[in-house]
């Protein structure tokens, strides 16, 4: 029997200070042929790395990240990022049950 290989969404939750490290880590990369990147804002009670600014908003600007990889490349880059970043990296994987290219 052949074990079927889960791909889905790994997202990224970063500090806007590191987020040229990370864009380097992902276009050095072997795993990501491609990813995405946005600007949000992280929404949370605890204030620990917070600026006053963002202490009184309850507003924190973030980088997300969104790569589509394997589950084993998902554990790979998350074992990887923890090894060379100290910084609060939030991460999740979705799989996906479809995904592909249109055109």
């Amino acid at each position: 029997m052949t074990q079927q290989t889960i791909h889905g969404i790994l997202t990224l939750i970063t500090p806007q200070t590191i987020e040229e490290d990370i864009v380097d880590f992902f276009l050095d990369s072997e795993h990501a042929q491609g990813f995405t990147s946005l600007h949000v804002r992280g929404h949370t009670s605890q204030h620990a790395g917070m600026s006053v600014i963002e202490q009184v908003t309850g507003r924190q600007h973030q980088v997300q990240f969104q790569v589509l990889v394997s589950e084993a490349q998902a554990r790979e880059i998350c074992q990887r990022l923890g090894e060379q970043f100290d910084a609060g990296i939030m991460y999740w994987f979705s799989a996906t049950s479809l995904h592909g290219r249109l055109g």
